[in-house]
């Protein structure tokens, strides 16, 4: 199921010692599966959290996280 391999993405990404914090929308993508407007998408209807630092969007893992298994 795609959701399970998301799953495991996701772990693999926070068990990983060098994985970061702070995810761009490109790692969102890599991460997930979902386009890039889906993620942009979910950021400005609030589903998904995000902050803007610099005129990028940063989402810690924690967050992808839980919008994917919402």
């Amino acid at each position: 199921m795609i959701e399970n391999d998301i799953l495991e993405q996701i772990k693999t990404l926070l068990v990983n010692s060098s994985a970061k914090r702070w995810l761009t929308i490109k790692d969102c993508v890599t991460a997930s599966n979902l386009s890039d407007s889906s993620i942009r998408r979910s950021i400005m209807r609030g589903s998904l959290k995000a902050n803007k630092v610099g005129g990028k969007w940063l989402i810690k893992e924690t967050w992808l996280e839980s919008y994917l298994t919402s």
